[in-house]
């Protein structure tokens, strides 16, 4: 193999007859040994330094190393600091990330807590997430009007806090517009809105999606213009003959936006065929985009899901994965390679970390100014199904690791015996499942009533070995029995599984989010003698970080805590 070393000769040697070349590295100044293994991959740094005592001392002394073998063994990737005068020791930025993964394999829900907010809002109906330090809301009713919310809980202090409300009115300049969904993103300061002109439109599946600023009026200032223009071809027409119900969504991710419509069938023994449709847009570039798709579904196709696997990707979820380039935008996505389940499922949803960069406290906000962030080749995604009840843990390598030359139209069908054992981790019978880059939390039932308490379970290569102690290890594959179709599933992908000592039950606590290294629940007063008032008391807020000195660390509330938040 060419560059390949031997520590014990003087001088560089050709071999002949394998041509490659034979290098003493031992002769190279000793200061140049942590710069030159710093630009092999991080396993590289590990097998050379395993096989050469001085290369292991060179390892030892260096926390440039020490912080590359971290990164890529949490699965993280280094984001530039962009403040020149603000710089932070490699060395610290190493203890902070090695503490931070320490605490989370701790898992101690009590003693992280530090952070209670009053905020009243219902929750029935009503689509709820937290992103950035902001807690979102958007309610859509055709009898009460639609409205839409962002308070901030604990953003980062290197952005603006947002905190407004949008009334049934305000939310789309077009008056008596149709609203049918709303995204909103407090990293880019954006809120998009999809509707359309009329609910008469809306059958005719004529959408569009307006650009605002989040903290003010108006046009977004990086959006490319204030609404976005479908060039699909909805296909509504074939509605005449039967009724059916659209399911659209509106998800971003970056520069990305997509709208994706798949309808929902009111009469499900009708055996027609509609079609399921996605728009995709680069809104700060241009208005208008190419780059769409569509095919034809049957009520037995019950749901399509689809995400963003890194800045260029797509993968649309039905009863198989489909990947698709997204890298030329003046064009229908490219199909890169299609990954086939071994039974058929329904209710599908995929589940992606919604905010990957690190966050901390004031004592180490210095050193986390977007810092790191998940590796989108080498992170986690969840994908549930209700029937059967499962939750998919899959490693999002196998979307970049494949053969280019397939790439096309007849892109090659991957079988799920060829992909899925190794490469997934499969769970039944879980209530709830939330994902925070390599890190799983999934919600089991206690077997008491409606108890039930949190797994932690983490993915990244390094967990194994920097548990130290904690945590139960799952390498063995696992087996898991698909009723219906009369199969089992034989999964491996290795985990670190930790279990909370914190009991909840179903009555106080309504919701969870994951946010960065933070959890956030929603919580109810059980003493409530209203069981149907979802009306939220109180947010907690439990940091996962390494927070030991709490007279330093809390970020302050950016709303006095003692007034609660009411909604419309």
């Amino acid at each position: 193999m060419p560059g390949q070393f031997n520590f014990r000769r003087l001088s560089p040697v050709i071999d002949y007859q394998w041509h490659t070349i034979v290098w003493d590295f031992s002769s190279i100044a000793e200061e140049l040994h942590s710069y030159i293994l710093s630009f092999l991959p991080w396993q590289d740094i590990l097998r050379c330094t395993s096989v050469c005592r001085a290369l292991r001392q060179t390892y030892v002394l260096s926390s440039e190393l020490q912080y590359i073998v971290e990164l890529g063994g949490q699965r993280l990737l280094p984001v530039p600091i962009t403040d020149l005068g603000n710089h932070t020791p490699v060395s610290q930025c190493l203890q902070l990330l090695r503490d931070k993964a320490h605490v989370w394999l701790q898992f101690n829900l009590h003693a992280r807590s530090f952070q209670t907010f009053s905020i009243q809002e219902h929750f029935y109906e009503v689509r709820t997430y937290i992103a950035d330090g902001h807690f979102c809301l958007w309610y859509e009713s055709e009898d009460l009007g639609n409205w839409a919310k962002i308070i901030p809980i604990l953003p980062n202090p290197s952005q603006q806090p947002v905190e407004r409300h949008w009334s049934s009115g305000s939310l789309c300049p077009v008056p008596n517009a149709y609203i049918v969904d709303v995204y909103m993103d407090p990293a880019q300061n954006l809120i998009a809105v999809a509707y359309a002109v009329s609910r008469n439109m809306h059958q005719e599946g004529r959408f569009y999606v307006d650009l605002g600023a989040l903290d003010g009026d108006g046009i977004h200032p990086q959006a490319a213009g204030q609404t976005l223009l479908l060039s699909v071809l909805t296909a509504q027409d074939s509605y005449d003959s039967f009724m059916v119900t659209e399911n659209l969504k509106l998800k971003g991710f970056g520069r990305y936006l997509a709208l994706q419509c798949s309808p929902l069938f009111d009469d499900p023994t009708n055996t027609s065929r509609v079609i399921w449709w996605l728009q995709l847009w680069d809104w700060q570039h241009s208005t208008t985009s190419n780059c769409n798709l569509s095919d034809a579904m049957s009520h037995f196709e019950v749901s399509i899901d689809f995400c963003f696997v890194g800045n260029n990707r797509l993968l649309m979820l039905n009863d198989n994965f489909k990947l698709y380039s997204i890298e030329d935008m003046s064009r229908e996505p490219q199909l890169l390679a299609c990954y086939s389940l071994s039974f058929p499922v329904e209710h599908k949803k995929c589940f992606l970390p919604i905010n990957d960069i690190a966050h901390g406290s004031q004592l180490h906000m210095r050193a986390q100014q977007t810092m790191w962030t998940s590796d989108p080749e080498h992170r986690v995604l969840c994908y549930t199904t209700l029937c059967p009840r499962l939750v998919f843990v899959i490693s999002t390598s196998i979307f970049f690791d494949f053969d280019s030359e397939r790439v096309g139209e007849k892109a090659v069908t991957i079988p799920w015996q060829h992909w899925g054992p190794t490469n997934t981790r499969v769970f039944p019978d879980s209530w709830k499942v939330y994902v925070s880059g390599n890190r799983v939390l999934q919600i089991f039932p206690t077997g008491t009533g409606s108890r039930y308490r949190l797994h932690m379970m983490d993915f990244s290569p390094l967990a194994v070995e920097r548990r130290q102690g904690l945590g139960r290890v799952v390498k063995e594959p696992s087996e898991t029995e698909i009723r219906e179709p009369g199969k089992t599933l034989t999964t491996s992908l290795p985990y670190v599984e930790v279990v909370s000592d914190r009991v909840f039950d179903a009555m106080e606590s309504i919701e969870m989010w994951v946010d960065g290294d933070r959890i956030y629940l929603a919580m109810i007063d059980p003493a409530d003698d209203n069981p149907e008032d979802l009306r939220m008391d109180r947010l907690e807020v439990i940091e996962m970080s390494t927070c030991r000195d709490r007279s330093i660390g809390i970020p302050e509330p950016v709303f006095d805590q003692a007034t609660p938040i009411e909604s419309s």
